[in-house]
């Protein structure tokens, strides 16, 4: 199953601004309260001067990203198509001049340092509203189904205006890792303005609107920033200095010296092969594997790392069959709108979009049920229908595909699969045919995600409409466990996890969760039975072996951390993961 993007959302009250002038008064009262010298002369200031420089604090420093290693001559046009909704074009007066002059700005920054120049090649209306429409996935599908990027290198959607103080880069902006579109909201900062009027009282007028307009300007810049590079495959960074830090800072400047490379090889391959989706994946699987510690978290980084790794897998694939279609006329034996539909679904799981791929994929495999075709046919659809979560199509089609290798690991991928995300093989009995398995495989990852983000508002959202479409599922309650757990409702989530079983008792993630609450417990032995179950019903997941040597250590048990280690290498023929 290719993962859905991880995003973080962060963010602060309207509030914050009065609390940041209200320090920045404090900080230049202190800096005149030095203790004195002998031939120190106490020079009083007027309020006034307290007040400039407070206002200064707050003033961006601009953006000062320093030169990187990049082709000289004349700058690559990175060509920029963008769409505006009704309410960005109601609200934004002459939007169209405004977006060319951000544009600008941006083309000022990048221009120097990466040797591009955005260049708009159009702006459009999109005829839609999204007022009360949160950013998020359905709003970049959107977005993506109403323009695929092929005449484009960018695609960029402006929406709803944002009402408040814009500080979290993720309340007005929105992108996937390693994608070509993202959407952001237009900034007002209205709230923003009225703190300055209420707070700064001294200082000129004429001083008060340039620093909310140099906030402004400098905002708009990094955050349009910040969403181009997690298209690029950034992730975020705790530095409060850096752009691809998720919440706004005046002293955001630059990108790290890591994202710089990062960005210039992107760029250097997506120019070089427009017409390929992402010819940047195997020239940066060793760059993202070796990626430094600071760079996000573990999770942001496991995650880029497993997207970059199966594009790269899916390329050579992709590789491989046309060599094998060139030199074998029955590799793949599709009539001509099949192999067209086909494509079309593997560039759309490519595009993260696994729903609407496998609406693409479904009718091939009808009628290629209805012919009689070779096992590499069969093969190439159980590799698309795997990705795109239609497990039990995968696994037919791997069954008529033969015994190779190939086939036999996507049975096993398949069986592993169901395990971790609880999907019998009986699902269809607990609401989930075989037809549906793409929106509960895609919904069931989404949740879990954000479950682990910590995002508890949206994840008991998405719970809600997973479990509405998918009630008697075994996977709701898996996920209803994770979700209590983590909010330290114990027993709850224990109630959630043993449901799970009760419907599936192949349900590792539930062990696993149990294991976690019976430790807390002090019930040991309970909890190594948990994981040893998990273990015995999936191998292949590290999770549990690395919780239950994790146990062992904590416990002192090195006897049986050995025979834990000896097991691993002999089933696995690995290392015991730490």
């Amino acid at each position: 199953m290719y993962p859905g993007p991880v995003r973080r959302r962060t963010g602060f009250g309207a509030g914050w601004l009065v609390v940041v002038l209200v320090c920045a008064f404090a900080a230049d009262a202190r800096a005149d309260k030095k203790k004195a010298g002998l031939f120190d002369i106490d020079w009083w200031k007027p309020p006034v001067r307290h007040e400039h420089n407070a206002a200064q604090t707050l003033a961006p420093k601009g953006l000062s990203l320093a030169p990187g290693d990049v082709p000289r001559g004349e700058a690559r046009v990175i060509r920029l198509r963008i769409y505006a909704d009704r309410d960005y074009r109601g609200v934004v007066i002459r939007w169209q001049s405004k977006v060319r002059a951000q544009i600008q700005r941006v083309n000022a920054v990048v221009g120097p340092v990466f040797n591009v120049r955005f260049e708009i090649d159009s702006l459009r209306d999109w005829d839609r509203s999204h007022a009360g429409v949160p950013l998020g996935d359905p709003l970049l599908d959107e977005l993506m189904a109403l323009d695929a990027a092929r005449e484009a290198d960018l695609v960029i959607g402006l929406v709803t205006p944002l009402q408040g103080v814009a500080t979290s880069a993720h309340s007005i902006g929105r992108a996937a890792y390693l994608s070509r579109h993202f959407v952001l909201r237009g900034m007002d900062d209205e709230q923003e303005f009225r703190a300055f009027e209420r707070e700064f009282t001294l200082i000129s007028g004429e001083e008060r609107q340039r620093l909310y307009t140099d906030r402004k300007a400098h905002k708009e810049v990094v955050l349009f920033l910040h969403e181009w590079g997690h298209t690029l495959g950034l992730i975020h960074h705790e530095e409060r200095k850096l752009i691809m830090n998720p919440t706004y800072d005046a002293e955001q400047t630059e990108f790290s010296d890591y994202d710089r490379r990062i960005v210039a090889l992107v760029v250097e391959r997506r120019l070089a092969a427009r017409d390929q989706p992402f010819p940047e994946s195997a020239d940066l699987l060793p760059l993202v594997a070796a990626m430094p510690a600071e760079e996000g978290t573990q999770a942001e980084r496991a995650h880029l790392l497993d997207l970059v790794r199966r594009r790269v897998e899916q390329q050579q694939s992709a590789r491989h069959d046309t060599r094998e279609t060139r030199d074998a006329h029955d590799t793949v034996d599709l009539s001509a709108a099949d192999i067209d539909a086909f494509n079309r679904a593997v560039s759309t799981v490519n595009g993260g979009r696994t729903e609407d791929a496998w609406k693409l994929l479904a009718p091939v495999i009808e009628h290629t049920r209805a012919r009689k075709v070779g096992g590499n046919t069969w093969l190439r659809i159980s590799e698309l229908a795997f990705a795109t979560g239609a497990l039990t199509i995968a696994d037919e089609a791997a069954g008529r595909a033969g015994k190779s290798a190939a086939a036999q690991r996507i049975i096993a991928d398949a069986e592993s699969t169901r395990h971790r995300i609880a999907l019998p093989l009986d699902a269809a009995k607990r609401g989930v045919p075989p037809e549906r398995e793409p929106a509960y495989v895609a919904g069931f990852y989404e949740t879990a995600k954000l479950i682990s983000e910590s995002d508890g508002a949206a994840a008991r959202t998405r719970l809600g409409e997973l479990a509405t479409a998918f009630p008697e599922a075994p996977g709701i309650d898996v996920l209803k466990c994770d979700l209590e757990l983590r909010a330290k409702h114990v027993a709850v989530a224990a109630k959630h996890c043993e449901a799970a079983l009760a419907k599936f008792k192949g349900a590792t993630r539930a062990h696993y969760f149990l294991a976690l609450i019976a430790v807390r417990a002090r019930r040991e032995p309970v909890a190594e039975q948990h994981l040893r179950q998990a273990i015995l019903l999936d191998p292949a997941d590290p999770t549990c072996w690395r919780a239950l040597a994790r146990f062992y250590r904590e416990t002192r048990a090195t006897k049986r951390l050995a025979d834990l280690a000896n097991e691993h290498q002999a089933l696995l023929s690995s290392p015991l993961p730490d």
